[in-house]
């Protein structure tokens, strides 16, 4: 058989294995695509091409399309959907409705005009066309035996052979499961995400600590990352006086460091050989990245792997022999969405394991256990975090749980059973029970001290960083372009807004966030607000009224004397909202299934909603009378009539180094990308003018922006970083929390 071009039909396939239980085949990335009508799906890339036109597909039409293709012949009735596609207990008819219809639209070419997905009427849905796949190498045996051993119940399975167990549970045959395995889970990873997570109460214990000084070189410590052995320690450094990161790689018994380091390079470790013997690391200068690997002793094989990424921090581990993991971000070419990617280190190959949503930050590697083979990685919402498990071949992906912060890093106890992480907005220790599959362990550490990034050597000890960065709001001239400190902000406060000489932050206290006030001297008061899931805050001058925007839900108030004068209900998760007028919000929401947002514009004079057609739309603002702006998922600013809803510009925004934010006011729009700040206007030739840059990108990051009428001055919120230490905490007793 000719392994690069010879196919195999479906219905071969599915005589052959219809009635075999999953596990007794090993499928890894076999498909190379499938062919159907004039078009050809690429897997791989998430792609349809019919000779002439490639379209990309978003991750519910790829995965409805693929659900469809690997039932050819068979009615698939709504319910079948919900269960196994959208993987929920119930789906509004409107929301299929809406993706069937997109999915239809998007399979209409010059070239393909006919029907490829049939509606039975009153049943459901059907493919069409006859499909064929073709692999790149044949994997299915001869003869598959059936499985004849009693499985055990999911209570006493291992991780390993519990993400194993979730393919045998699926709704349809087994011919539908094989092949549905086949297209997406190891090509791509993306289809069996199945929820397995209580939100059962842990009690919270208090631990007393013992901390000591690992370190006493003068600097900033950051990036640390703990060898499989737990012998080494690699982090990045930057000493005192200088402004480049060096990488250090310190044995924990003797203490003794090396270092790698150079003017004009950052060095960043990623991640080390389930060996312990390598050590991944990314080096970065102002116009290039290049991930490098090194022996452990950094006595030889310094030697350049591949091109990197400029944006965003890379985590990773070796996966077994030259195959590495990582954190891949420029997913479908957005600056702040990451998908997991798995690398030949001999061969250059690449292919996802991770397919996360666009309207996301998308994954971000965490931990790898090579006992049991299984990979851990944050999905980064919008709206939450999301601690999931996969193999290495991104299938069966299970959701662990959600978090409302993020979960920075990730270590494991073998001793124990847990997977161990820490909360540095709240000074909790958590520990996740594999053989439980739940929380089991919250621990508050009695310490006034703020932290940052940690790897635990067990369940008792851990290394960590003291908290290096100090939070700011500047005020940018915007005649002179001077710049000036207005007031330091407290750890754990966001969304920092100006009122008059007055500033209001958002004291993070996760779902308890309430709103401050900080007077000129410093003084902090809380407002008379219910203190609760708190997201973002904006003020209105003309009207005195303050948006206080919650998760699904939006509250005015009249500043002067805190009277709620409206609140707002919203379907989803509130992205962003803002003041487009007096009278009228506009607000950017996301559905339940993370697939597309949805822009609004209230009138809180007549109490009503009008959607707005700002396509995947992050963030919306007005820049004058006729003209809506919005920052779109693919990081682009769009202008809009504000009449009609007419399309009048586009914008493509240079690459985040941090995030992208805008703001508007004045006649201009306004851009940062975390190091520069640049304006714009409509219909304007010279598209982007940079008119600031922080004097070192290493040491100082805007987060956000927000434009002054009163002054025609720009608000930063900066984040600026100091020197700190590298600490080893030991846990000692505990006592519960009352």
């Amino acid at each position: 058989m000719n392994l690069e071009t010879d196919s195999i039909k479906l219905t071969a396939t599915a005589s052959k294995t219809k009635t075999h239980g999953m596990n007794e085949v090993s499928f890894s990335r076999a498909v190379k695509e499938v062919k159907f009508g004039a078009w050809t799906l690429d897997p791989k890339r998430q792609t349809i091409f019919d000779g002439e036109v490639t379209r990309e597909l978003e991750p519910l039409l790829f995965k409805i399309l693929c659900y469809l293709i690997i039932n050819d012949g068979q009615v698939i009735i709504r319910q079948n959907l919900i269960d196994d596609v959208w993987c929920q207990k119930y789906v509004d008819d409107n929301a299929i409705n809406r993706a069937m219809s997109e999915l239809r639209k998007i399979l209409k070419s010059d070239i393909q005009k006919g029907i490829v997905v049939k509606t039975h009427y009153r049943k459901g849905y059907s493919f069409f066309l006859e499909p064929e796949i073709i692999y790149h190498e044949e994997q299915l045996t001869e003869e598959v035996r059936p499985n004849t051993t009693e499985p055990k119940s999911e209570e006493s399975l291992s991780p390993k052979a519990y993400l194993s167990s979730h393919d045998k549970n699926r709704s349809l045959s087994f011919y539908s499961s094989v092949i549905l395995c086949l297209v997406l889970i190891t090509v791509t990873g993306y289809f069996f995400t199945v929820t397995n997570y209580t939100k059962e109460e842990v009690v919270v214990e208090s631990r007393d600590i013992e901390d000591s000084v690992l370190s006493w070189v003068p600097g900033r410590y950051a990036n640390l990352r703990l060898s499989f052995d737990k012998k080494l320690l690699a982090l990045s450094f930057i000493p005192q006086g200088t402004n480049f990161h060096s990488l250090v790689v310190k044995e924990l018994a003797s203490g003794y460091e090396r270092r790698l380091g150079e003017d004009g390079v950052d060095y960043f470790p990623l991640g080390w050989s389930t060996d312990s013997s390598i050590l991944y690391y990314r080096a970065k200068t102002d116009t290039t990245c290049q991930i490098w690997q090194i022996k452990a002793d950094f006595s030889q094989g310094n030697k350049a792997l591949f091109e990197c990424n400029m944006r965003a921090q890379v985590y990773g581990s070796g996966v077994g022999k030259d195959r590495l993991v990582y954190s891949k971000s420029g997913y479908r070419n957005r600056d702040e969405l990451a998908a997991l990617t798995s690398r030949d280190l001999n061969t250059g190959a690449e292919f996802q394991i991770s397919s996360p949503n666009l309207n996301s930050y998308g994954d971000q590697f965490l931990t790898y256990i090579p006992e049991q083979e299984i990979i851990f990685f944050e999905r980064r919402q919008y709206d939450k975090n999301e601690l999931y498990m996969t193999d290495p071949d991104g299938g069966n992906q299970v959701k662990l749980l959600e978090s409302p912060n993020r979960i920075w890093s990730i270590n494991y106890d073998s001793d124990s059973g847990l997977l161990l992480w820490f909360d540095n907005t709240e000074n909790i220790v958590f520990g996740y029970s594999l053989n439980e599959r739940k929380l089991v362990k919250k621990e508050k550490l009695n310490t006034s001290q703020s932290f940052s990034i940690f790897q635990f050597l067990n369940s008792n000890e851990m290394l960590i960083a003291s908290y290096p960065y100090g939070s700011y709001m500047y005020t940018l001239n915007l005649n002179n372009k001077e710049m000036q400190v207005d007031i330091p902000l407290n750890l754990g406060s966001l969304s920092p807004i100006k009122i008059k000489q007055d500033h209001l932050v958002i004291t993070n206290r996760g779902e308890n966030a309430f709103i401050s006030l900080i007077e000129t001297d410093g003084t902090s008061l809380a407002l008379n607000i219910p203190a609760g899931d708190i997201r973002g805050i904006r003020y209105q001058q003309k009207g005195d009224l303050l948006l206080v925007q919650h998760h699904n839900k939006m509250e005015i108030y009249k500043y002067s004397d805190l009277t709620l004068i409206d609140s707002i209900n919203v379907d989803g998760a509130i992205i962003s909202a803002e003041f487009l007028s007096e009278f009228d919000i506009g607000y950017v929401t996301l559905g339940e299934h993370k697939v597309k947002s949805s822009s609004y514009k209230y009138s809180l004079k007549h109490k009503k909603k009008t959607s707005i057609p700002a396509l995947n739309s992050l963030w919306l603002g007005r820049l004058d009378n006729t003209t809506l702006v919005s920052l779109s998922s693919n990081d682009t600013v769009i202008m809009y009539d504000i009449n009609s809803g007419e399309t009048l510009q586009e914008i493509d925004l240079p690459i985040a180094r941090y995030k992208h934010s805008i703001a508007t006011g004045g006649g201009y729009i306004y851009h940062s990308d975390g190091e520069k700040i640049y304006r714009t206007t409509r219909g304007k030739e010279e598209e982007l003018k940079e008119i600031y840059m922080v004097e070192n990108a290493n040491m100082h990051t805007i987060k956000d922006i927000r434009y002054s009428a009163e002054d025609n001055a720009l608000w930063l919120y900066m984040i600026e970083v100091n020197d700190n230490q590298l600490l080893s905490i030991k846990l000692k007793g505990k006592q519960e929390d009352k």
